[in-house]
């Protein structure tokens, strides 16, 4: 396209991000290219013109799975292809770095494009609003340790299937994790991770890490459709659901375990 220039997003372009995507995301773009921007598991790109940025996009490689997130194309540059263009450019870049299935949370304007592109839809997740809850009666929640980071990292792969290692590495120091009475970790909270992901081999440690979460303070939360114990959980606590939007995939699906996910970190990565 001519007069457009394709690049990678420079420092002086993240403040001009803050407030580009849609005020219904809830996401302050500039928050999360600082978190991810220079790691070896993201990749980010913008197109501008001489009236400044239209679009933006960027992508999570976890293994041999990757993610897109916040493709944004300023309104004023919609229907000229850029959208499309964005998402074609992140796949392939993920492609050639060896992942074979390429996941997305679409938006409902985004998702006839990504069906166009070839993107299906195998699942979906619900928004809630989440009033307070009293903190759980229980010694099992502990602040995370290092040395649980393996533990942390196997419980995560188990149930999504990807490689996150590198991606959640950041957010472990401020992490929390539950133990079984045996003492071994069966789930984890990563608060500063995305609106707070919660990962957990059952029922038990997963609504124990839920209730915990909501006891420090009143948030939203995302949990897959598929997540009943989740969902039955936070409906019975006078939680509201505000919306849906389909998980998508392009190539081979990942072998994940949605009843793992008590509380999705982010859009981008799950």
């Amino acid at each position: 396209m001519n007069g457009l220039e394709w690049r990678v997003p420079t420092p002086n372009d993240v403040p001009r991000l803050a407030a580009f995507a849609p005020g219904e995301w809830r996401v302050a773009l500039d928050a999360v290219l600082m978190e991810h921007i220079g790691r070896s598991y993201f990749h980010a790109r913008v197109v501008s013109d001489g009236t400044g940025l239209l679009a933006v996009g960027h992508s999570i490689r976890t293994g041999r799975t990757g993610w897109l997130g916040n493709i944004v194309v300023r309104p004023d540059a919609r229907n000229r292809g850029l959208g499309s263009q964005m998402t074609r450019e992140l796949i392939d870049a993920l492609q050639r770095q060896g992942c074979s299935s390429i996941l997305l949370v679409a938006t409902a304007l985004g998702e006839p494009v990504y069906r166009r592109l070839g993107f299906s839809t195998t699942s979906e997740y619900v928004f809630l609003d989440v009033p307070p809850m009293a903190p759980p009666a229980t010694a099992a929640i502990r602040r995370l340790d290092p040395e649980d980071t393996p533990r942390v990292a196997a419980l995560d792969a188990a149930v999504t299937d990807e490689t996150r290692v590198d991606l959640l590495a950041q957010f472990l120091p401020a992490g929390w994790v539950h133990t079984d009475p045996d003492g071994q970790v069966d789930g984890y909270f990563l608060p500063s991770c995305g609106a707070g992901l919660i990962v957990a081999s059952g029922e038990a440690a997963g609504v124990e890490l839920l209730r915990f979460k909501h006891a420090l303070c009143k948030r939203t939360a995302v949990v897959p459709a598929a997540n009943t114990a989740a969902l039955t959980f936070l409906f019975e606590r006078g939680a509201r659901e505000t919306a849906r939007a389909p998980r998508m995939v392009m190539g081979q699906d990942v072998n994940w375990r949605p009843e793992g996910v008590f509380a999705r970190a982010a859009g981008y990565c799950g």
